[in-house]
C-alpha cells in the first residue's frame, strides 16, 4: 500500500473540491493508498512534515522552499498550483489558466458589457499571472479595453479597512457599468465591500465574476458571487490518476496535464443589468432562478409581461439565441457542474437540472457537445 502526502489547503471550496477528487479515484482505481492529510488554510506554508517517509505527494507547490524539499527527497510528486516551481522535473496538474481567463471574457461578453476590468491577487508573489493575462487579451482581440488593478496597491498586513479603501479608490476610476473578473473569491467579496462603501451597486455599476469556485464563500456574500467553475474534483482525480502512474514508473516529472474550466456559476453579481430592455432582463432571471422546475417559453413571456412573439424577437436581437434554447443553455451548464463535481447516478442529475427524463438530457448533451453525459464525465476524469 502506497503512503501519499496530500498537500493542499482545506479551507476553500477549490481544495476541499481537490481533496474530494482524490478520492474518487481511490474509489475507483482499486488499489487503495494510506493519504496522509491534515487541516491548511489559504495562506499557510506549506511544507513536507519533517520525517515524514512515503512514497508520493499531491502538493499546491507555491513556494520555492517546498519544490526544493520535494526534490531533495527524491519523491514523486504532483503539482496542483499555477505556480510553476520545479517546472520539467515536478510533474503539474492543473486547471487551463488561460482557457479560464478566456472562458470569463467570453462570458461577460455574452452578457453585453462593454467596460472591463482584472483584479489580481495582492498576496501572491512571483506569480507570472497568465489568468489575467489571457482574460485582457482575448477582449482586446474584440476590440475592447480591460482595465487592470496594479497588486502592489494593497499590503496584505494592513488593517482591513485600509485595503478595502485602497480597492474602492481603484473602482472609483472605472468607466460604469463596469464587468470585473478577481482572481479568487477572496478578492471578489473585497472588491463588493469596496464597491458598497464608496455606494457602488453590485451588480448595477460593478459586476464581479470569481476565478474560482467556493459555495461557501458564495453563499455568504451579499450579493452571492457568481464563479468561474475550476473544475477542483477533475483536477484532484486526474493529479492522483498522474501521480499514480509515476509511482509505477509509467510517467516522469516533466508530465503537464491541463483541465479546461467547466463554465460560469452566474448568481446575482453579474446579473443581466446592461441588457437594454427591462422585460428581456426578467425572463433572463426568471430562467436562471428556475432551470430546475418544468417551465417553457411561454412562461418566460408571462414574467416579462410581454408576448411569446415579442420575447422570441428580443432574445434574437440581443441574444442572438432563442428562449428555449436559452433554457436549454442553463440547464447544460448545471448538469455539467453537476457531473464534474458528484458522483450523483445521470437520472437524478436529469431530475435535478430541469430535464424531462434522462434521454431528453443525452440528447441534449449529443446536440450540443456531441457526447452523451456519461462520455461527458468520463472525459472529465480521464487523461
Amino acid at each position: 500500500m502506497k503512503n501519499v502526502i496530500v498537500l493542499i489547503e482545506t479551507s476553500t471550496g477549490w481544495g476541499s473540491g481537490m481533496v474530494r477528487g482524490v478520492g474518487t479515484y481511490l474509489d475507483e482505481c482499486g488499489e487503495p493508498w494510506n493519504v496522509f492529510l491534515e487541516p491548511r488554510g489559504k495562506f499557510e506554508p506549506l511544507r513536507l512534515p519533517k520525517g515524514w517517509d512515503g512514497d508520493g505527494v499531491i502538493a499546491r507547490v507555491n513556494n520555492a522552499e517546498l519544490a526544493e524539499e520535494i526534490l531533495a527527497a527524491g519523491l514523486p510528486c504532483v503539482n496542483v498550483s499555477w505556480y510553476e516551481y520545479g517546472k520539467g522535473v515536478i510533474a503539474r496538474c492543473t486547471l487551463d489558466e488561460e482557457e479560464s481567463g478566456r472562458l470569463a471574457a467570453k462570458y461577460y461578453l455574452h452578457r453585453k458589457y462593454s467596460h472591463f476590468a482584472y483584479c489580481g491577487s495582492h498576496w501572491r508573489t512571483n506569480y507570472d499571472d497568465l489568468f489575467g493575462q489571457a482574460y485582457a487579451q482575448y477582449l482586446k482581440s474584440a476590440g475592447y479595453e480591460c482595465h487592470t488593478y496594479l497588486s502592489t496597491g494593497i499590503d496584505r498586513n494592513e488593517p482591513w479597512i485600509d485595503q478595502i479603501r485602497t480597492l474602492a479608490g481603484w473602482l472609483k476610476t472605472l468607466p460604469t457599468p463596469c464587468a470585473i473578473l478577481a482572481i479568487d473569491t477572496q478578492t471578489s467579496r473585497q472588491l463588493i465591500e469596496a464597491a458598497k462603501y464608496v455606494g457602488l451597486g453590485v451588480p448595477d455599476a460593478i459586476a464581479v465574476l470569481a476565478g474560482e469556485y467556493d459555495e461557501l464563500a458564495s453563499g455568504i456574500t451579499r450579493p452571492k458571487l457568481s464563479m468561474l467553475d475550476n473544475a477542483a474534483q477533475s483536477v484532484g482525480y486526474q493529479a492522483a490518476a498522474l501521480l499514480d502512474r509515476i509511482m509505477h514508473g509509467q510517467a516522469d516529472g516533466s508530465e503537464l496535464v491541463t483541465i479546461s474550466p467547466t463554465n460560469v456559476i452566474s448568481e446575482q453579481s453579474t446579473d443581466w443589468t446592461v441588457l437594454p430592455d427591462d422585460r428581456l432582463v426578467a425572463a433572463l432571471r426568471f430562467v436562471r432562478d428556475n432551470f430546475h422546475r418544468p417551465i417553457q417559453v411561454a412562461d418566460l413571456a408571462e414574467q416579462a409581461g410581454t408576448s411569446r412573439r415579442l420575447l422570441e424577437q428580443l432574445f434574437d436581437r440581443y441574444l442572438d439565441v432563442s428562449p428555449s434554447k436559452q433554457i436549454t443553455i442553463v440547464r447544460l451548464d448545471m448538469a455539467k457542474q453537476l457531473l464534474d463535481r458528484s458522483v450523483l447516478p445521470i437520472a437524478e442529475i436529469a431530475s435535478r437540472c430541469g430535464f424531462d427524463s434522462p434521454e431528453v438530457m443525452s440528447r441534449a448533451f449529443r446536440r450540443e457537445l456531441n457526447m452523451s453525459p456519461s462520455d461527458y464525465r468520463r472525459s472529465r476524469r480521464s487523461s
